[in-house]
């Protein structure tokens, strides 16, 4: 690959994942794009450079896939990771805490939480190699301001801040920044009357990486 930092970004194929692409790349980041759908993937990589950006599907909200992941992705870039991005986000089983099924709460908290523990576990030795390493997980408002029907959602994102405050206690003397970022309501698949096109939040990544 041609530049010198690698980010591996979650959820890429579209959306705010796929923003945070684009913006990486122009910031001199090779991106690992990782999702479930690699024609989504296949896409973002076209608007990219092919000479930047490696693709790898994965399912991160399953242990062995995100192993397969860890794998693929050291093996291209000898070793190296220098920026994660958590980015899956799940706000389709929502609804009233006392009509919500198991299965709508255990597939909202597997992406939302499940997912960044997975995934942010497994890089975690590549990162501390890094001499500028730093993870980004996306969290929302909803994680401390509470709306009927979205009880679980914010659940899961009060604890994704909770996990990542900690990371970032326990990271310190590694060297690994722990960023917490919150896009606010942009347009994606799973909200698309959203206010803001994921493009226009994206200052506040670019100073994340300086």
């Amino acid at each position: 690959m041609s530049k010198n930092k690698i980010a591996l970004i979650t959820g890429a194929g579209t959306g705010l994942g796929r923003a945070i692409a684009i913006t990486l790349a122009k910031q001199d980041y090779s991106v690992v794009l990782t999702g479930r759908r690699k024609e989504k993937l296949r896409e973002v990589e076209k608007e990219i450079n092919k000479d930047c950006t490696i693709v790898i599907t994965s399912d991160v909200t399953k242990e062995k896939s995100v192993e397969e992941l860890h794998k693929t992705l050291l093996e291209q870039t000898d070793g190296q990771l220098d920026l994660l991005v958590n980015n899956v986000d799940d706000m389709t089983a929502m609804g009233r805490i006392g009509e919500m099924s198991l299965e709508g709460f255990n597939s909202v908290i597997a992406t939302n939480l499940t997912s960044q523990f997975l995934v942010t576990k497994a890089f975690l030795p590549a990162l501390r190699k890094s001499q500028d390493a730093k993870i980004i997980s996306v969290t929302s408002m909803m994680a401390s301001y509470y709306l009927e029907e979205y009880g679980v959602y914010s659940a899961s994102k009060a604890a994704v801040e909770a996990l990542m405050k900690t990371l970032a206690i326990e990271e310190e003397k590694n060297g690994v920044e722990v960023h917490l970022f919150d896009p606010e309501n942009v347009i994606s698949e799973g909200n698309p009357t959203g206010a803001k096109d994921p493009m226009e939040v994206m200052k506040e990544i670019i100073e994340m990486v300086k």
